[in-house]
């Protein structure tokens, strides 16, 4: 029986990834083919005629080599983003919602309210937004220990005001469309989505972006994962 492992090596490389990755992949495509090569066998094909029956099975073997780079390239992305932003990102982002809630109990210290218009008001909780240049850090430096670039560690370290603040916008825009609280005057409403978007977008936005600051820097040893597969 031929050594599907050794032909399916030959016929794919280079496939420009990791050794681990490439080994795992060839072992993987090995053994699909060794399994139609015997249920070949087992009907009675002649083995030369099998042979060359289950390397037909794999078409076009340059086709066959992109299709897995580009495959192996997308999840790559999709790890890279995962470990440098989004867990991170997440992670920090419910810890800043956790501490927010913490200053919202009755027993906590009252917030600071600027000014009230309209019965609007602008209230910042500035015992949770001093707290907050230590959850921007741990973004940050969560993020570039996973090899996070400048701007994946930035957005890790903001995403929950980042966030917050396009889902009030959203929320803005939907009424507007939808025409809801249409008996709202519209200056009303704009000067309303400006408070929230100052006091849960802007004003912690700045304390987690100093706190992050530090660890902003790049290393010249970083490199992203996804270039070497290049």
């Amino acid at each position: 029986m031929p050594d599907w492992r050794r032909l399916a090596r030959r016929k794919l490389t280079p496939l420009a990834l990791d050794s681990a990755r490439e080994d795992e992949i060839v072992a993987e495509l090995a053994g699909h083919l060794e399994d139609l090569y015997a249920d070949l066998v087992r009907r009675g094909t002649p083995e030369g005629e099998a042979v060359r029956s289950t390397l037909c099975a794999a078409a076009d073997w340059n086709e066959l080599r992109h299709e897995i780079q580009l495959a192996a390239n997308e999840e790559d992305i999709m790890n890279y983003c995962a470990k440098t932003l989004w867990l991170p990102g997440m992670c920090t982002s419910a810890l800043a919602g956790v501490l927010l809630r913490l200053f919202q109990i009755p027993s906590a210290p009252a917030p600071h309210v600027f000014w009230v218009w309209q019965g609007m008001s602008l209230v910042l909780y500035w015992r949770w937004l001093l707290c907050l240049p230590l959850v921007g850090a741990l973004a940050a430096y969560w993020s570039r220990r996973a090899g996070g670039k400048f701007l994946d560690r930035l957005l890790a370290a903001c995403l929950y005001p980042l966030g917050l603040t396009c889902a009030l916008a959203l929320t803005f825009i939907i009424g507007f469309v939808l025409r809801l609280d249409s008996r709202v005057p519209l200056s009303i409403k704009f000067v309303a989505l400006g408070a929230y978007i100052v006091g849960w977008g802007i004003a912690p936005f700045i304390p987690l972006l100093l706190g992050a600051l530090p660890f902003l820097r790049g290393d010249a040893g970083e490199s992203r994962p996804v270039a070497a597969s290049h």
